[in-house]
């Protein structure tokens, strides 16, 4: 393998039929070849490895995500040897040819967010269908009531949340998630080069998400016209299985104890957070 390189995509607009894994997008030739490329990691780790339908894979996050591939110089045979059977001496040699490999993909979504998923709430697609003791009915539509009679929604607001270990339940974070790499390139420090990519932007980027109310309108960010807007301070948010827990720890994330334990797509999840240092934006630049 040579040395990985990777590419950005920022937010925009996808033509993406969700039920269709990437090979057979029928808008393939209008959608950006990086978000293909992720779609085609994540299909094969989160869908064939893992077992998540197609159509929950994409969802309506990734249009306003900003999303890093990370690709390998892979040596791959075009053409085999040929032998002469009789002698076993090579009579034509292997043909092959280094072509660049999608092998990983992250993304950051900005805030809003909808509110933390609820302590043993089971979610499909992004919807919350149950919990752990008794199941939501449909007629509760994108809310239910938490232990504490807060009330959680799966829709992205800047209404205030649930405080949690390490989140007040106001300031605006953003999230990193869809972290994957294909089986063969795992234990090479990947994932790591991924999420770093993705922080280092950020800090580096911090009012990029910021949202202005003049362009959406005070309405449209529930808040009043004396509101202080929201702008994002470093803190960042993963949602992880808990089975790579220990991959986002070693990128300094903490597990928000607060925060609970729940199902997305019958896999175990916890919070996690991490708080970076902001850099300055150099203007004009």
């Amino acid at each position: 393998m040579g040395t990985p390189f990777i590419s950005l995509l920022e937010p925009t607009p996808l033509a993406w039929e969700r039920a269709l894994p990437p090979e057979e997008q029928p808008n393939a030739a209008s959608i950006p070849r990086t978000f293909l490329d992720a779609m085609t990691v994540r299909s094969q780790v989160f869908v064939r490895e893992q077992n998540i339908p197609q159509s929950n894979e994409y969802d309506a996050d990734d249009p306003r995500c900003a999303h890093w591939v990370i690709y390998a110089s892979v040596n791959q045979t075009v053409t085999p040897a040929v032998t002469d059977p009789s002698t076993g001496e090579v009579v034509r040699p292997r043909q092959s040819e280094t072509r660049s490999v999608p092998i990983g993909t992250v993304r950051l979504v900005p805030f809003p967010h909808p509110h933390h998923p609820l302590d043993g709430g089971v979610y499909v697609d992004g919807e919350l269908v149950g919990t752990a003791d008794k199941n939501i009915s449909p007629e509760d539509g994108d809310k239910t009531i938490d232990a504490e009679g807060a009330a959680a929604t799966t829709k992205a607001t800047f209404a205030p949340d649930r405080p949690t270990t390490f989140h007040d339940g106001v300031e605006p974070y953003v999230k990193l998630g869809r972290l994957a790499v294909i089986s063969e390139f795992r234990g090479r420090g990947i994932a790591r080069q991924l999420v770093h990519t993705a922080i280092d932007w950020m800090r580096t980027h911090p009012s990029y998400f910021d949202p202005s109310p003049a362009e959406l309108g005070f309405e449209h960010l529930g808040m009043e016209r004396s509101g202080t807007l929201p702008r994002w301070n470093g803190l960042i948010c993963c949602h992880a299985q808990e089975d790579a827990v220990k991959v986002w720890e070693k990128c300094g994330f903490q597990v928000d104890e607060g925060m609970g334990r729940w199902l997305e797509e019958g896999i175990p999840h916890v919070g996690m957070f991490l708080r970076v240092q902001v850099q300055p934006e150099v203007k004009g630049v």
